[in-house]
């Protein structure tokens, strides 16, 4: 498994930028209404990503086989590694999305639905960054290190 590059999170969060700039556009255009996006989706969204970065953070020392703590078991290390590859793919994939609502749902602010589609989306689109970026942590952490000194790719 390699590590997980920047630039093809970068692109799929533009992909779906795209798709979801494209269903509100579409949305809009034949129902004259904004694509709705619920609160509780940037709060799961926020709470998901804070997990994961809580969960990595007190991880951390085992990941790292710190002395004084037990590393965790070969099989639940690469568990750990493919759960941050997922959540960072994901994370990706929601916030651009959600991204793209908001961008398309700018023009209808003046409505209270655009003005809450626009700042949900906005909302969630951070939600899915910070899921990004708390997988991109614990990803980092799982690195198989050569006697600790460099990364084995």
């Amino acid at each position: 498994m390699q590590t997980t590059k920047i630039s093809r999170l970068a692109v799929i969060a533009v992909i779906f930028v795209a798709i979801g700039f494209a269903l509100t556009q579409i949305l809009m255009g034949q129902s004259s209404r904004s694509l709705p996006v619920p609160a509780m989706a940037a709060g799961a969204l926020w709470i998901l990503g804070g997990a994961c970065g809580i969960w990595t953070f007190f991880a951390k020392p085992r990941l790292k086989r710190e002395p004084g703590t037990s590393p965790f078991p070969p099989l639940a290390a690469a568990r750990i590694a493919v759960l941050a590859l997922a959540g960072s793919r994901t994370g990706a994939i929601i916030a651009g999305f959600y991204a793209g609502v908001a961008l398309a749902s700018v023009g209808s602010v003046d409505t209270p639905a655009g003005w809450s589609a626009t700042i949900n989306g906005f909302l969630a689109a951070l939600g899915g960054a910070l899921l990004v970026v708390s997988s991109l942590w614990l990803e980092s952490l799982c690195i198989a290190r050569d006697q600790g000194t460099t990364p084995q790719r």
